[in-house]
C-alpha cells in the first residue's frame, strides 16, 4: 500500500482535475507533490481528521495550534497556494447535494476517512 502523502496527494489531484500545488509530507515519512514546492507537513493523522471535520479555517488552524500541521517553506506562498482551491468558489461550481452525489467525491470521503483513522 502507498504511503499516506501518495494517497493524499492523488485523491486531491483526481478531484482538483490537476496537481497537487504543494508538497505534502506525512505521519508516515511519505512524500508527494512538486520538488521545488513548499511542504505542508501532516506530523500526525489527527490533523487530516481536524481538516476533515471541520474544513476550512477551523480545522486548519486547530490542527496548526495543536502541533501536528506544519510548513516547511515560505507559510505565505502554502496559503496563497491552497486559499485558491478551497475557499474560492466560482457560480458554476456545483451545489452541494450535486457533489455529494458524485461517486468520485464519495470514495475520496472514504479514502479520507481511511487515511484518517479512528
Amino acid at each position: 500500500m502507498a504511503d499516506a502523502a501518495s494517497r493524499l496527494a492523488n485523491l486531491a489531484e483526481e478531484l482538483l482535475g490537476g496537481p497537487l500545488p504543494v508538497r505534502l509530507r506525512t505521519w508516515d515519512g511519505g512524500e508527494a507533490g512538486p520538488a521545488d514546492a513548499p511542504v505542508l507537513v501532516l506530523r500526525d493523522r489527527r490533523a487530516l481528521r481536524r481538516m476533515i471535520w471541520k474544513p476550512g479555517e477551523l480545522g486548519l488552524v486547530r490542527a496548526w495550534v495543536a502541533g501536528e500541521l506544519d510548513v516547511e517553506g515560505d507559510l505565505y506562498e502554502v496559503l496563497d497556494r491552497v486559499s485558491g482551491l478551497l475557499w474560492e468558489r466560482d457560480g458554476d461550481s456545483p451545489g452541494l447535494l450535486a457533489a455529494a452525489r458524485d461517486p468520485r467525491l464519495r470514495a475520496a470521503a472514504r479514502e479520507l476517512l481511511r487515511l484518517a483513522g479512528p
